[in-house]
């Protein structure tokens, strides 16, 4: 039975389940994010594979606005549509004008959730995504079977979109080094005795470093520059473009973080020498989006074939509910692009491990990294 505590992301996802249920449809967004009023997908069936064996199924049959529920096949009870709605809309209210990390929400949900057998708050997660749906889709007038979707809420914090990793990090020759200044550039700290990411990298400008990308991270599992390859793979000019967006942050003085607005850098500044750097850099940064979204990560070699086979459903601060369908990629990959920003983690060795000099092999290096978060 549902403990009736969570945070604001975990309540998310019951709420996209009564949501689609009770509305019986679900508005596709334009690439901007918002709701496109022409364009939506009929619901025929919600699945959540709540744990490995548990796997529920909400049948909503139109000719009477009922939900036929099922558990492992077999059929359990029915309940009306309106009913869903009610408790949907009843929750998002609770959560929206909750306080604190983590809360409770009335009897009167969680008796709701344990009457149509949602027993786990969260479903278990399977290839990136939360929730599975049927629909009907009046556009081409098929329909779309158990196509998967990851929810993503702004009742919680910001999702990653692309993670960190040790193999994720730019490496950088230095020229004009010593062991002296390298001890001196690795023991800033700031105040919780983390790396001061930004001041090291002015004490090496400060001194005269040169600073020469060489490539990534070697990923110790793969055996290779995983994610060289990988972006190599989407675009050979990509390593490139990434190395100097992270070069630019923490070098170039760059404090803009939006994807747009750091991809509009490296439009001015051409890095790569392209004919049409207005369309080629935003498609590259696009088809890198996509593919993180689509299952490429830095520390193994991907093959190209995504992962997911329906996109985002996001819920707004107010509880609007739209499908991201990345199916209809240019779409997607605009929304992706104007609504990631750059984050940079944990300096850590078990995390990103960057921002500290070395010496490898008698040259001395210097690692920059990062992870992407969209809103």
């Amino acid at each position: 039975m549902p403990t009736g505590r969570a945070n604001r992301g975990e309540w998310g996802e019951p709420y996209v389940a009564f949501h689609l249920l009770g509305s019986g449809k679900i508005y596709i967004a334009d690439a901007e994010g918002f709701r496109n009023p022409n364009e939506w997908m009929n619901i025929i069936e919600v699945i959540r594979q709540e744990t490995s064996d548990r796997l529920v199924k909400y049948h909503y049959k139109a000719e009477d606005t009922m939900i036929d529920i099922t558990v492992n096949g077999t059929f359990i009870t029915s309940v009306p549509a309106s009913d869903f709605l009610r408790i949907a809309n009843l929750l998002a209210a609770e959560v929206i004008s909750s306080t604190g990390r983590s809360f409770t929400v009335s009897d009167s949900i969680t008796d709701f959730m344990q009457r149509v057998e949602m027993l786990h708050m969260k479903a278990k997660s399977v290839e990136k995504s939360d929730i599975f749906l049927t629909v009907f889709d009046p556009r081409a007038s098929i329909t779309r079977e158990h196509i998967g979707f990851s929810i993503k809420t702004k009742f919680g914090q910001n999702p990653t979109l692309f993670n960190t990793a040790k193999a994720s990090a730019a490496k950088y020759k230095l020229s004009n080094m010593t062991a002296r200044l390298m001890d001196e550039v690795n023991s800033l700290t700031d105040d919780r005795g983390n790396a001061a990411v930004l001041g090291r990298c002015n004490l090496l400008r400060e001194n005269g470093c040169g600073v020469e990308y060489v490539g990534f991270q070697r990923a110790e599992r793969a055996g290779c520059e995983a994610f060289r390859e990988n972006l190599e793979m989407l675009n050979p000019r990509l390593p490139i473009v990434i190395q100097r967006i992270l070069w630019n942050h923490f070098f170039g003085g760059q404090t803009e973080t939006d994807i747009s607005d750091v991809v509009r850098r490296i439009i001015r500044e051409d890095p790569c020498n392209v004919s049409r750097p207005e369309i080629d850099y935003p498609y590259m940064m696009k088809a890198f989006l996509y593919a993180a979204y689509c299952g490429m990560t830095a520390s193994t070699p991907w093959n190209g074939i995504s992962n997911v086979n329906g996109g985002f459903i996001t819920v707004s601060d107010s509880g609007e509910v739209l499908a991201h369908y990345a199916l209809e990629s240019e779409a997607f990959k605009g929304y992706l692009y104007n609504n990631c920003y750059l984050e940079f983690p944990s300096t850590s060795r078990g995390h990103g491990d960057y921002a500290k000099v070395y010496l490898e092999n008698g040259n001395y290096y210097f690692n920059l990294n990062f992870q992407i978060r969209y809103r």
